[in-house]
């Protein structure tokens, strides 16, 4: 009866372990797998944001350039128009 037992307990041993095992590959798998799209998500959204900032200050620095040659534009018309009234 020990032998008998033993042996079942052997045979049993031998069929769970690998189940128990290849269910345990199986869930690190898909975590592996959700945490890599996780990223790859917070990659893209990261890549996403960087391309707008880049774009907006594109617009503020071709807008600075804009004023800046605007008021430098306003100050040479206006040196311009000193020296005529003056000369």
């Amino acid at each position: 009866m020990i032998g008998v037992g033993c042996g079942l307990t052997v045979t049993g041993l031998v069929l769970v372990i690998p189940a128990c095992t290849n269910w345990s590959l199986g869930v690190l798998g898909d975590a592996f797998q959700k945490s890599r799209e996780g990223v790859e998500t917070a990659a893209s959204t990261l890549g996403e944001f960087a391309g707008r900032a880049q774009h907006h200050f594109e617009v503020a620095a071709k807008t600075a350039r804009s004023g800046a040659s605007k008021a430098a534009g306003a100050v040479e018309s206006t040196a311009r128009h000193v020296r005529e009234r003056t000369s």
